[in-house]
């Protein structure tokens, strides 16, 4: 089944400079600014075939999303790989999203009111790994949860760092209700 990523609120939160270093990694050439608003990155594919990409130089304007779909649509065609895989690369931030999924660890030293949970979760339509800072109620939560093996709710913003995603300003930490 081939997605089609169209959510302009999502493709909003696709940092130019992050577009930039995706490209550079994956083999794409800049050849310039154009008119001080773009920068334009060409790579050939295998066949010889000449494909380009726009990257703004900044979000700031009305059709950021629209640019960056049709980025999305771009680089679909020259990776082979599915527009949701290639978002979640280039996914650094979500702002007010609830995710789903199970706690695979928690930590709390003796006498700590904070824990350190993993969450094991879909982000943008990958699983990925969380990591969250829980208080006592919310702990205790996570702590049926990972013995009982009872699916999890999270909304809050999730930022990614490194490889992962860590949860900033958690709202509503809840077990799934079980059918």
């Amino acid at each position: 089944m081939k997605v089609t990523v169209r959510d302009n609120k999502i493709l909003k939160t696709i940092e130019p400079q992050v577009l930039g270093e995706y490209l550079q990694t994956n083999g794409w050439h800049n050849e310039g600014l154009f008119y001080g608003r773009a920068w334009i990155w060409h790579k050939h594919s295998d066949k010889g075939e000449l494909f380009e990409i726009k990257q703004p130089v900044t979000h700031n304007f009305d059709d950021y999303g629209v640019v960056m779909g049709d980025t999305i649509k771009e680089l679909e065609q020259v990776e082979k790989r599915s527009q949701l895989d290639i978002l979640s690369d280039l996914i650094t931030c979500l702002e007010n999203t609830e995710i789903q999924g199970f706690v695979v660890k928690c930590d709390r030293e003796a006498g700590e009111e904070i824990g350190k949970v993993t969450m094991m979760g879909f982000v943008v339509g990958k699983l990925q790994k969380i990591y969250l800072e829980l208080k006592e109620n919310d702990l205790i939560l996570a702590e049926k949860a990972y013995q009982e093996r009872i699916p999890v709710t999270c909304g809050g913003d999730f930022v990614k760092e490194g490889g992962y995603f860590v949860g900033k300003t958690l709202r509503e930490f809840a077990l799934m209700a079980q059918e």
